[in-house]
């Protein structure tokens, strides 16, 4: 059955109204939920945590995939953008749903931090010159500032690196790269799903709603994903292993355990404190210690 909790926040505070200026700072793109007034569930995200998955989920449910998929291959989010702009009022129904108003359970899926983080660094390093170009631009410089040379690379330990000194000067980041907790919406979620045990958890709801039995094989497939490459070893030294596009073409995509040792676990608890504290009943033991298990 759903976790019904209530609207507070890690303090045990009960929350205040959101209004959509508060739960939604960047407008419509990184954290609006997934919202129809008709559909029982909705769906609060984050980037590198299925929200691609989770999306085309919606989609499915809503009929609405194969039109997307038609329109915008590869491009989903897109497609929900410009369904949304022709919504009257979709900030309203985002909170007053957040809010509990509408009767809808509010679903977010959660990644654990370690995994999430060497996902977001392989998608930086794949991608430099299109979707990346932003935070390469802010990257290069802080690795100059480093004494770390001018090379095009980066190395998982200096990413993480950068990202703590960019919030410690409250420097913004990409949203990939930014923690998954959202103090505007995660106290207002009733039910997060670990994504280890995504698909039983869906399927789950499905049948508690008497949704339609979604194709989860199909919802899963993205461009965005890193399988890795059987059968390559890679060093033990990968996390302080400068990498590029081309590298990465040549050795193919490591598994995420690779790049995590008792230093980048380290590194990535600082990084990502407010996700370990957010879901410490998933991920509250040992930094990475489900991605370990998983």
């Amino acid at each position: 059955m759903p976790n019904h909790g209530s609207s507070r926040d890690r303090a045990g505070n009960r929350k205040g109204i959101v209004s959509a200026a508060e739960a939604f700072p960047d407008g419509l793109g990184n954290t609006w939920p997934l919202v129809v007034a008709d559909f029982p569930i909705a769906v609060s995200w984050s980037r590198k945590a299925a929200n691609t998955t989770m999306l085309k989920w919606f989609l499915y449910q809503n009929g609405w995939l194969d039109e997307a998929q038609s329109l915008y291959p590869n491009r989903m989010h897109e497609y929900w953008h410009t369904r949304v702009k022709q919504t009257s009022n979709y900030g309203a129904l985002c909170c007053a749903t957040l809010l509990g108003q509408t009767g809808k359970l509010t679903v977010k899926v959660v990644r654990d931090p370690g995994r999430r983080a060497v996902s977001a660094f392989l998608h930086f390093v794949r991608d430099p010159k299109a979707g990346f170009r932003g935070a390469w631009e802010a990257f290069l410089p802080w690795k100059r500032s480093q004494g770390l040379g001018d090379a095009a690379t980066a190395t998982f330990e200096e990413f993480l690196r950068h990202i703590l000194a960019a919030r410690d000067a409250g420097a913004p980041l990409d949203p990939h790269f930014e923690p998954q907790w959202n103090p505007a919406q995660d106290p207002h979620v009733r039910l997060h799903v670990p994504l280890e045990d995504i698909e039983p958890r869906i399927q789950g709801l499905e049948r508690l709603y008497g949704l339609q039995e979604s194709p989860f094989e199909r919802l899963s497939e993205s461009p965005h994903h890193n399988p890795p490459r059987e059968g390559w070893q890679w060093p033990a030294t990968a996390a302080r292993l400068p990498l590029d596009s081309g590298r990465l073409r040549t050795m193919g995509i490591p598994s995420a355990e690779v790049f995590l040792d008792d230093h980048t676990r380290s590194l990535i608890r600082l990084a990502y404190r407010e996700d370990y504290e957010g879901y410490s009943r998933f991920y509250g033991g040992a930094a990475g210690s489900l991605a370990r298990a998983a």
